[in-house]
């Protein structure tokens, strides 16, 4: 497969996917491949003896077992780093793994996926293009990136195409003969997009991995997005109805909003630890059947026993991200669903990010610490039902047709450790 022949927009896997996977890992790279992925990012480091790694930082802390500079590794050294996996992403991927020479990528994967490799270190670009020729990788099938517009020279100069990372400077591209520039999403406009195409410059952005986002840079014309959660991004496989926590596996659209939260294998959950401050995390990998009406079931469990502490869903338009603690959260629209430590139950409407009571219970029976307790939440067109079906008789019954309709799902805790499982819609 080359470039050419992928339609527009296509998804570039952002440091292979690092929302899903451990980052720049060959572990990686193979499970983005056999998720459907075409396009695989690295970002390449030039080592002590010249050799390419692949890591994204400029030490080694972030992502392994050890410190220090990359630049002060060899490649046998390189090879003897250990991935920090369990740590990094919170469970379901075992340590042990090695981050790879940029050779290692290219006997794999070169002519086989389609690679964007980015000169991460100032003396990178050369070696890369020296490696990609000796390995015989066609030039359709990779795209260089760099952010130095001399890289991007030395790259036209011997036949590859490349990304002028961070750049809006359509007219100086051009005049290069550079064929892409990759501006950040937060600077994309459709008169940038316009102008590019209008010159023969193609455009990528960096980093989208939130839908509405998505939405945005498609409409303003982008060809390319850079994505850390490309599966999400680029379309709808990998949604379902229920939740797979027990296997502490990242699926595709479980995103932070202000945390990410972690996996807790001796309940088989999901959750957020306890906190001085109010948590929410997208879970986009839940989608109902019918978005207009259906029913969520789940179990929660409140380590907390306070009117403040307390478990929540918020069900909303779309993925702008939730942070009630931030008093900022423009564009969330829908319902926030709260247990509360003491056993009260509330429902709220949430328009542009600000919550307003719709109805409260009281005098509900205290989740006991370590247990969970069962909540069911319906929508239909003109009402809302939220019930708490471990305890007899608490329900609160709401008739509110503001946001509509509300598919996605976020989960989040309030001032207390709390842990979700045996999420499912119907």
């Amino acid at each position: 497969m080359d470039f050419a022949d992928l339609s527009r927009p296509f998804v570039i896997a952002h440091r292979g996917g690092s929302l899903q996977v451990p980052e720049h890992t060959m572990e990686g790279y193979r499970f983005a491949v056999d998720q459907g992925l075409e396009v695989l990012e690295q970002d390449v480091v030039t080592l002590a003896d010249g050799g390419l790694g692949v890591m994204h930082d400029g030490t080694v802390d972030r992502m392994t077992t050890s410190s220090g500079n990359v630049a002060d590794h060899t490649s046998v050294t390189w090879e003897q780093l250990e991935i920090d996996a369990s740590v990094i992403l919170g469970g379901g991927w075992p340590d042990g793994l090695r981050p790879p020479l940029f050779e290692d990528v290219l006997t794999e994967f070169g002519n086989r996926v389609l690679l964007c490799a980015e000169a991460k270190s100032g003396d990178a670009m050369g070696p890369m293009i020296d490696a990609l020729e000796r390995h015989g990788i066609s030039p359709a099938s990779v795209l260089l990136q760099s952010f130095a517009l001399t890289d991007c020279r030395l790259a036209r100069s011997r036949g590859w195409g490349v990304i002028w990372l961070g750049s809006t400077d359509v007219a100086r591209a051009a005049a290069e003969g550079i064929g892409w520039i990759g501006p950040p999403a937060g600077r994309l406009t459709s008169a940038i997009c316009t102008a590019a195409h209008a010159a023969g410059v193609k455009v990528a952005c960096y980093t989208v991995n939130r839908r509405h986002q998505r939405d945005d840079v498609i409409a303003a014309g982008v060809d390319a997005i850079f994505s850390d959660d490309p599966r999400y991004i680029a379309g709808d496989a990998g949604r379902r109805a229920s939740d797979l926590f027990a296997r502490q596996t990242w699926l595709p659209g479980m995103l932070p909003d202000t945390s990410r939260g972690r996996f807790h294998p001796d309940d088989s959950s999901w959750g957020l630890d306890v906190s001085d401050t109010v948590h929410s995390t997208l879970m986009g990998f839940l989608a109902p059947l019918d978005p207009a009406v259906f029913t969520l079931h789940l179990d929660v469990r409140v380590d907390g026993t306070c009117r403040r502490s307390g478990g929540s869903v918020l069900l909303s338009t779309d993925d702008h991200p939730y942070r009630p603690s931030s008093r900022s959260s423009p564009g969330v629209n829908g319902y926030l669903f709260t247990v509360r430590g003491d056993g009260s139950l509330d429902v709220q409407r949430v328009v542009d990010g600000v919550a307003t009571t719709l109805a409260s219970s009281t005098g509900g029976t205290a989740p006991l610490p370590g247990t969970y307790v069962q909540l069911r939440i319906t929508v239909t067109a003109s009402e809302l039902t939220f019930t708490r079906t471990d305890t007899a008789g608490q329900t609160l019954t709401v008739a509110d047709a503001t946001c509509r309709p509300v598919p996605v799902v976020h989960l989040g805790s309030a001032f207390a450790g709390v842990r979700f499982r045996d999420v499912v819609l119907s």
